[in-house]
């Protein structure tokens, strides 16, 4: 049995003080999330370093394959079901606190998370691919304040028996992906949502202090 091997990434990208959040945090209560995308996917498969004709030719060749690969993309991974995905994974993650818990209460504060990016990445040619999702994340008490606000990014390598070339396409291996079907290439996408709220709660929690 093929195993998948996670290890995320987590970078706040906008840093600050969180003095206040550490202040109102313990006093949220329950909040409710809403999750939304406003970003396209893309896939980017890295390109040569070689300056000459020949690191031409291959960078032409791979930002081909990354535009098809980005439409093949598009079409196969549902958007809403990534959305409830990430909020499904808060909800669980968040629970019963602390510093907060989870509620559908729409009277309560709001967790806000919009995901502005998307997609598959590999550095350049031969390293190791990776997912990544990039959002912003808000908190809002219900007289709207905001009592936190950070970018995040966070990228999955996805590793063991060339996982990671067989679902990114890596220079040769291209093909590997286009024999995934599209519920499997939608799987991946939502597992590492899942897998990304958790780890975006955890972030939260160290925030809070």
């Amino acid at each position: 049995m093929r195993t998948l091997l996670y290890i995320p990434v987590f970078l706040t990208l906008l840093s600050g003080c969180y003095a206040k959040f550490k202040r109102e945090a313990p006093t949220l209560g329950a909040v409710r999330t809403e999750v939304y995308t406003v970003g396209a996917p893309y896939v980017s498969l890295g390109y040569s370093g070689d300056e000459g004709v020949v690191g031409a030719v291959i960078n032409v060749v791979q930002t081909v394959r990354s535009v098809n690969q980005t439409e093949r993309i598009a079409n196969a991974v549902d958007v809403s079901q990534v959305n409830a995905a990430f909020e499904a994974s808060l909800a669980a993650s968040l629970g019963d606190g602390p510093p907060f818990g989870w509620t559908d209460s729409r009277d309560a504060s709001l967790l806000q998370l919009e995901i502005t990016s998307w997609g598959l990445e590999v550095p350049y040619i031969g390293a190791p691919g990776y997912f990544s999702y990039s959002a912003s994340v808000n908190i809002y008490k219900p007289d709207g304040d905001r009592v936190y606000t950070s970018w995040i990014t966070c990228d999955v390598n996805i590793g063991t028996d060339d996982l990671s070339a067989e679902v990114l396409g890596i220079v040769n291996n291209v093909q590997r992906l286009n024999e995934m079907t599209d519920p499997q290439i939608n799987e991946a996408f939502l597992t590492v949502a899942r897998y990304c709220g958790e780890d975006l709660v955890r972030q939260m929690r160290r925030h809070a202090g």
